[in-house]
């Protein structure tokens, strides 16, 4: 045993490099960003859209969705693994216990006999017992590898990271599902908006088809006006049920990621929800500490480094010390008693002196693994990188686009006045009142989708920022 102690204190050498994490370059800001930018609660960033339906939607997607219910119970296995990965540590300790009855042939001999030699003869009964016998043993074994080169140590590590990678993985569920809902409701408001304004149009070309029907019942037109508000009529009327069914499909995505079914799940009528469109302050630095993919990307180099240590600590031999304690007898009352024990204690050690080059192999896997993982982790943030500056601009260039898009409207739609009372007057043809009313709709279909476009662009944003995952993940 006196042996065995300087080995003990050898137990704090661990092979293999510690993690440090990758020192990468970022901007010290984003070139779209305004000078104006104001602080923004990222944690709960749909609260901005003053919208009740919306927040309760948000809240029972995070509650109820299946994919982020998978990945939280992903958390807790992976959480176990590293609970069994861990437990290597320690002394494995098994309880035993045996009871036999056992019958011995009458028939044992040498192989040549004489015929007159009895069995008890060959075998006295002196020596063997009697033919029929018990044993019972009650006791335990233990077993301790002393993790002298630390590969037990590095594989806990390792199985540490991974857990870390998967609380990543399913903050990054997160974010994607709070986005998700938020798109998909502001899909539905804006789906629902061109729906109504085009049964507005319809209602309006009815209105200029009975128009046509009762000028040209009075003869100061032909009938040419009426076919022609006829077929803009019925056109317009085809270009309805598409729009109906977009909606419809769009309400039964929003519902799964409820975790409901789409069956009887309905948004009553609404507007689309408007933020103020405060953009965050954050610096490029910030994603780093706020975006899951890049903080789990980071947590799989920490990993993949402490797999190089497990790899190399396999070149050394591993030591372990081996016990066991118990008592056997055979009869049952002596059992329990103190002369009947038994016990053995001793080291033992296990040493892999050729293997034909796979230890090696597996540390050359091991270092190859680990500068994937730093790639992939610089790739990550130059990712980052890019998709913030593309909701960025987005962004700010769809508000413009939105800005003149309501001018437009406001032009068209007072030529639209003009021309029906020019038409009135019969100063001008049908044709040039069907024109305006083409265009006033296409420019306030045109306007929808805008509004729509500028909050999933702020939508994204907020997305592309890492933020929706604080307020689950303190819980």
């Amino acid at each position: 045993m006196k042996k065995l102690i300087p080995l003990l204190f050898l137990a704090g050498c661990t092979l293999g490099p510690d993690h440090q994490t990758p020192e990468v370059c970022l901007p010290s800001y984003y070139e779209e960003t305004p000078c104006d930018t104001e602080p923004v609660d990222l944690a709960i960033w749909w609260h901005q859209f003053d919208d009740q339906l919306l927040n309760e939607l948000v809240e029972e997607a995070l509650a109820c969705n299946y994919d982020l219910q998978i990945a939280l119970h992903k958390i807790e296995e992976i959480r176990a693994l590293y609970k069994i990965d861990r437990s290597e540590l320690y002394p494995q300790i098994q309880g035993n216990m045996v009871a036999i009855r056992d019958r011995r042939s009458e028939n044992l001999g040498s192989g040549i006999v004489e015929a007159t030699q009895s069995p008890t003869e060959i075998f006295p009964t002196d020596f063997t017992g009697p033919l029929t016998q018990y044993f019972f043993q009650v006791g335990f074994d233990a077993s301790w590898e002393i993790d002298i080169f630390g590969k037990n140590r590095r594989k806990t590590q390792a199985a540490y990271h991974d857990f870390e990678v998967s609380q990543e993985n399913a903050l990054d569920v997160q974010i994607t599902l709070v986005s998700d809902v938020a798109r998909s409701y502001v899909d539905i408001r804006s789906f629902q908006q061109q729906i109504q304004a085009k049964k507005e149009q319809i209602e309006r070309q009815a209105d200029l088809l009975e128009l046509a029907c009762s000028r040209y019942a009075a003869g100061l037109t032909s009938y040419l006006d009426v076919t022609q508000a006829k077929a803009l009529l019925d056109a317009q009327k085809a270009t309805l049920p598409p729009l109906q069914e977009e909606l419809k499909v769009t309400i039964h995505g929003l519902a799964i990621l409820l975790g409901k079914a789409p069956e009887n799940f309905c948004i009553d009528e609404g507007c689309i929800p408007m933020a103020a469109g405060l953009i965050p302050s954050d610096l490029p630095s910030d994603l780093l500490l706020r975006r899951p993919d890049i903080r789990g990307a980071e947590r799989e180099i920490a990993a993949a480094t402490a797999r190089i240590g497990q790899a190399k600590a396999e070149l050394f031999p591993t030591f372990s010390l081996l016990g066991s304690f118990g008592t056997q007898a055979n009869v049952l009352d002596k059992v329990f008693v103190w002369p009947s024990r038994f016990w053995s204690i001793g080291p033992s050690m296990i040493w892999n002196l050729f293997t034909g080059g796979r230890l090696l192999a597996q540390i050359e896997v091991t270092n190859e693994r680990q500068k994937q993982a730093i790639l992939t982790y610089e790739k990550s943030i130059n990712d980052a990188l890019k998709d913030v500056e593309d909701r960025l601009v987005g962004y700010f260039k769809e508000e413009e686009r939105l800005i003149a898009l309501e001018e437009q409207l406001c032009t068209i739609s007072l030529s639209r006045d003009l021309t029906y009372d020019q038409y009135l007057a019969g100063l001008i043809s049908l044709d040039s009142v069907l024109d305006t009313e083409r265009n006033l709709y296409l420019t306030q279909k045109d306007m929808i989708e805008s509004q729509g476009t500028v909050m999933l662009q702020l939508i994204r944003l907020y997305k592309a920022l890492g933020g929706g995952w604080e307020c689950f993940a303190s819980q």
